[in-house]
């Protein structure tokens, strides 16, 4: 699906001086301009970062620490109450270890997915009778108000630990740690429920934050990382300094864990390779099996046993990425025999036995892919489990709120929500969710990347890719540089781990590079040799076989500028067609009605290629004034009649043996576009 793309411009006089100043290379200091960094000091006070605050500016931390350290010391029977996803799981294991280390009697307990998020008061009787007089929670809680009540009714105390953002009414608790209560004057509050602990460790051991960081460092980069925290003020100094540590750890399960990812005994760890190989496998466990696994993994001491259940980990994530593949492969299935599928506002998609642990992955990356927000539910025994992703001006939030009388449960974010629906009721939260975007969202919004600037091959140098790398970590408030390669030449296109992904050669100039494009197969990209496109790219240094090499990933391509934006009209206008909804003026019928002519044009092209994509039809024929508007029209048509093969995934037109000769006028699709076009010339 198109994208628009956001290009910063360059300030050459400014980004030189800055380079001289500090010492850093031309790419750097063009990265640091386009953010509107052009001083030393502003570059200072991005890369150091603010130091962590005291921790007993956070509302209730004296209080929590008191009352955890009373129970340490009067042997009370104490229970960490975690979450299933990388941060609870890591809050879980820093004050579960801590407290080992302080002699408490402590357990810990980890809900699986199945029973959700929070506490249960099942959970919270078996705690009882277990002998637990203080439960804390970690990265859970804040929200517990019938779970609190049930607490002290059953004689037990709570002490909550969250980062979540409160209702009304917060849960009775002997204290509350949490940066968004009202009047916690703590100065820096978008942090993750792990570093919330570590906060609380600190606090329990003084108030000196360094040992603390010493020894749980490692794990909290890991949970702020994984729950997409902002990487600026102290987000990133606890990331820089916790992935050094991560190089170096002595924990027996992080150790295995980054054996089992490949991760070479020592290298550097980069935020992106905790983000997409070591936290989705910590994830696997709790998506697949039970987050235990991963709490167990590195609470370990054992060496053998940390390879055992790093290895489970790994095949678990193994397991997910199959689902996921299934799941995914399924719906492209049925996007291919029902294509108008994606001219519908928002991609609402339903199956049966779809692992629940995965759809929210699964709609993310249909939403990337498809630059649309996505609704998945599976159907399972009490009714269909559903996730949504979104972006822009869409809220998921507010669409299930919308849609609530339709409901069993829901909650979320504006970005992204799960909810439960009967299956009497699912059919009609589908039309509703349509009906909300229609009426909440009358333009929708278009998927947009944001680039650095444009740039020549010339400048992608070892030397000067290597020098973009003090701006790390990256992640969330403080993006991956991108930058734009235009109208560089296709020489050759390559098909990678079996069709999974491709590798595209380049040329400009004289200078030639690889750009990688992963999860998509060359008959996807649409990209064949010969042609002059646009990339949006990120870069990186990789060792290979010894020596730094530069390896460039394309996040998406173009024809230009121009006809991107020409494109992201006509896609909007044949949606808009496709829903049966009113054009902006009449006049589009017949900018989007083919002449008979063009379409015999289209029809000996691709019986003589074989198959032709969307994009490069329009390109071939865009003298004729053919655009991805009438494109899909034809491709409708001839579909229709069983001329051509439309593969909506690929968006592939295909030649195909016709059983018969057929007329246009037997196409549905043909008699109702001119019929449109007919009227509106009158």
């Amino acid at each position: 699906m198109l994208k628009r793309w956001k290009i910063g411009t360059s300030d050459a006089a400014a980004a030189q001086k800055l380079k001289q100043q500090g010492g850093i290379s031309q790419l750097c200091a063009e990265v640091l301009v386009a953010r509107g960094i052009t001083s030393l000091e502003q570059a200072d006070r991005l890369l150091s970062g603010n130091d962590i605050s005291d921790p007993f500016l956070m509302k209730g931390m004296q209080q929590a620490a008191d009352r955890i350290l009373q129970a340490v010391d009067n042997a009370e029977k104490i229970c960490v109450f975690g979450d299933y996803d990388c941060d609870g799981v890591t809050a879980t294991v820093m004050l579960t270890d801590w407290l080992n280390y302080a002699g408490a009697d402590v357990i810990w307990y980890i809900p699986t997915r199945k029973e959700g998020y929070g506490m249960r008061p099942e959970a919270i009787r078996s705690l009882h009778q277990q002998g637990v007089s203080l439960i804390v929670t970690v990265d859970n809680g804040i929200s517990a108000l019938e779970e609190a009540k049930l607490i002290r009714e059953l004689g037990m105390e709570l002490v909550i630990t969250d980062h979540h953002r409160p209702g009304d009414t917060l849960p009775e608790a002997v204290a509350i740690v949490d940066p968004f209560q009202p009047d916690d004057i703590s100065p820096y509050k978008t942090i993750c429920g792990a570093v919330v602990v570590l906060k609380l460790i600190a606090a329990m051991d003084g108030g000196d934050i360094d040992p603390a960081m010493e020894q749980f460092g490692d794990l909290a980069a890991l949970a702020t990382i994984a729950d997409v925290m902002p990487l600026t003020d102290e987000n990133r100094l606890i990331v820089q300094r916790g992935l050094q540590l991560l190089s170096n750890t002595e924990r027996m399960g992080l150790i295995s864990l980054m054996a089992v990812c490949g991760i070479a005994d020592g290298a550097p760890i980069t935020a992106q390779t905790a983000a997409f190989q070591m936290i989705p496998r910590i994830n696997a466990a709790g998506r697949f099996a039970s987050a235990s696994t991963a709490a167990k993994l590195f609470l370990t001491d054992d060496p053998d046993e940390a390879q055992l259940l790093a290895a489970e980990i790994h095949s678990l994530n193994n397991e997910r990425k199959r689902t996921e593949q299934e799941i995914l492969a399924e719906i492209q299935d049925y996007i291919r025999e029902n294509p108008s599928t994606l001219s519908q506002r928002v991609l609402v998609f339903a199956g049966e036995n779809w692992h629940h642990g995965v759809i929210g992955i699964v709609a993310a990356r249909l939403m990337d892919r498809y630059g649309k927000p996505c609704f998945l539910m599976s159907c399972e025994e009490d009714g269909y489990r559903g996730s949504a992703r979104s972006f822009g001006a869409f809220s998921v939030f507010e669409c299930l709120k919308y849609c609530e009388k339709h409901l069993l449960r829901y909650g979320g974010h504006p970005g992204a929500g799960g909810f439960t629906v009967s299956a009497e009721e699912k059919d009609a939260f589908a039309a509703a969710i349509q009906r909300y975007a229609r009426e909440h969202n009358p333009v929708m919004p278009i998927s947009t990347l944001t680039a650095e600037r444009a740039i020549d091959l010339s400048m992608l140098t070892v030397e000067n890719v290597q020098g973009v790398a003090i701006l790390e970590p990256f992640g969330e408030g403080n993006p991956k540089p991108l930058f734009v390669l235009e109208q560089v030449q296709v020489t050759d296109v390559y098909a990678l781990s079996s069709g999974t992904h491709t590798k595209v050669r380049i040329q400009k100039n004289r200078v030639q590079q690889d750009v990688l494009i992963f999860r998509f197969s060359p008959a996807e990209t649409g990209i064949q040799p010969g042609m002059v496109l646009d990339f949006l790219i990120s870069t990186e240094v990789r060792e290979y076989q010894g020596r730094d090499t530069l390896s460039l990933q394309a996040v998406d391509w173009r024809i230009s500028e121009k006809m991107q934006e020409q494109s992201i009209a006509a896609q909007t206008a044949y949606d808009t067609y496709i829903r049966q909804e009113a054009l902006p003026s009449e006049a589009y019928y017949q900018r989007m009605c083919p002449h008979r002519n063009e379409m015999i044009a289209v029809y000996q092209m691709i019986k003589k290629e074989g198959c032709i994509s969307i994009t490069q039809l329009c390109q071939r024929m865009q003298n004729s004034g053919m655009n991805l508007c009438r494109a899909r029209v034809i491709a409708d048509i001839f579909s229709e009649l069983g001329l051509l093969i439309y593969d909506a995934v690929d968006d592939q037109l295909a030649y195909t043996e016709a059983l018969r000769k057929r007329d246009l006028n037997e196409s549905e699709a043909y008699r109702k576009i001119w019929a449109l076009a007919s009227a509106s010339a009158k």
